[in-house]
């Protein structure tokens, strides 16, 4: 049994791609954990539909993504067997038709170990996902190439069990509704000694054009404060003192101030030029 897990909100289109896509996997015995955060498109019958054993959690709009993702935990504390895989995954995400029957080759091959499928944009071929490796000194985070063991990882496509999951604990909605909750949530993960791995086999691609964009170039100061903003100050503090060892906190709050006053210089520039 595997339980694949995805948060929507008004996406049918996209969602209806990702539910085609796990009808053709070869593994049969897959179960849609899918939580619905105040979709008014029709999402949840269209799911009903074509998978009638999933389960639809529902949210009012508000849960983002770490919300999500905490309610769906709760539901594996409550439902799902230790042992019982579990795959959290984006819904703009396409997968080959054994890409779940491999994931789950490796979860048992790789006891205590999370395991990060290798993203490949649709658009560009280029790989932009999988295992990173984050530096808790300055905050840089390096994408790693296939077959490589890192120190955290996104939730695009990312496989444990739910053993693991329960244990890992749930995530952290009101710190990190969106951006950062899952690169906390796999950090926490590797501090309780689970390795995070990218086996070069499990090769998704996904819509580059669906997913947000976060460069401070193309962000309003309202924006930036936003929750779906992966710039927003208060979020990136959060998350350096939910993640970081507590000897490289000063440091890497220092270098997060640097990396402000610099953006601080950018926004004051476009106000001088627009007057």
């Amino acid at each position: 049994m595997i339980h694949v897990v995805t948060a929507v909100h008004n996406r049918l289109r996209i969602t209806e791609k990702f539910v085609e896509s796990l009808k053709r996997q070869t593994y049969g015995n897959i179960h849609l954990l899918l939580i619905d955060d105040g979709s008014d498109d029709g999402t949840d019958e269209m799911i009903r539909t074509q998978l009638p054993g999933s389960t639809i959690l529902y949210g009012d709009g508000s849960l983002w993504w770490a919300g999500a993702l905490h309610k769906a935990w709760q539901w594996i504390c409550l439902n799902a067997e230790d042992i019982d895989a579990v795959l959290i995954t984006n819904d703009d995400t396409e997968y080959p038709e054994d890409y779940i029957a491999a994931g789950i080759a490796q979860v048992k091959e790789n006891p205590n170990t999370l395991i990060a499928g290798c993203g490949y944009g649709k658009q560009s071929g280029i790989l932009l996902d999988g295992a990173f490796e984050h530096s808790f000194i300055d905050g840089t985070g390096k994408l790693l190439e296939p077959d490589s063991t890192g120190n955290c990882a996104s939730t695009r496509s990312l496989f444990l069990t739910a053993g693991m999951w329960k244990r890992i604990g749930g995530m952290h909605p009101r710190l990190l509704p969106h951006y950062f909750s899952d690169f906390e949530f796999t950090i926490r993960a590797h501090r309780l000694g689970m390795e995070i791995k990218n086996p070069g086999v499990l090769k998704f691609c996904f819509d580059e054009g669906a997913t947000g964009d976060n460069r401070y170039e193309n962000l309003t100061v309202t924006k930036m404060f936003g929750k779906r903003s992966g710039c927003n100050p208060i979020y990136r503090i959060s998350f350096i003192l939910l993640s970081t060892p507590l000897p490289y906190i000063p440091v890497h709050l220092y270098h997060q101030l640097v990396r402000y006053l610099k953006k601080a210089g950018y926004f004051i520039h476009i106000v001088k030029r627009r007057k």
